[in-house]
């Protein structure tokens, strides 16, 4: 059986489909929204022209009424209108960001929560390691620093 690709506008999913891009608003989450959009957009072959206008499509109409207003998109090059946006979001183009507060919030979190769940146990860990790795990374905390952080969530447990 021979599968068929959409290409084009049709090809792209609706704004409301699980597998639509959506851009939260949050500066850090633009860099991941324009990597799925790209990426389907790829896929379905849509021209410069095409990106310009399908991108409104995935932002609310605040944030699509905003980006249309720029001269970038009435021009209709998709990079110089994708570089306009991204300008318009201090620290977009570093992706997403954490500082020790966000490290310290999640382990406060479930400090107050008993984790008594290996469900529980694997959204902190996952939470905890997401912010943790960017900050060792980033040399914000050492490793050692982060596996004392780590249990300090966990501390009901081991009471």
């Amino acid at each position: 059986m021979t599968s068929i690709i959409t290409m084009g506008f049709c090809g792209m999913p609706g704004c409301t489909s699980k597998d639509a891009p959506s851009f939260s608003g949050c500066t850090k989450d633009l860099h991941d929204f324009f990597t799925q959009f790209e990426d389907l957009t790829d896929s379905c072959g849509l021209t410069t022209v095409e990106k310009c206008r399908a991108v409104l499509h995935y932002v609310d109409s605040d944030t699509g009424e905003l980006w249309a207003s720029f001269p970038e998109f009435e021009m209709a090059d998709y990079d110089d209108f994708k570089t306009r946006i991204i300008d318009e979001y201090p620290g977009a183009d570093q992706g997403a960001q954490y500082t020790y507060h966000d490290l310290e919030n999640i382990i406060l979190c479930h400090v107050d929560h008993d984790i008594s769940t290996e469900t529980e146990f694997v959204e902190y860990s996952q939470k905890f390691h997401l912010v943790a790795t960017w900050l060792i990374k980033n040399r914000k905390i050492s490793k050692q620093e982060c596996d004392k952080l780590f249990w300090q969530g966990l501390l009901q447990l081991v009471q």
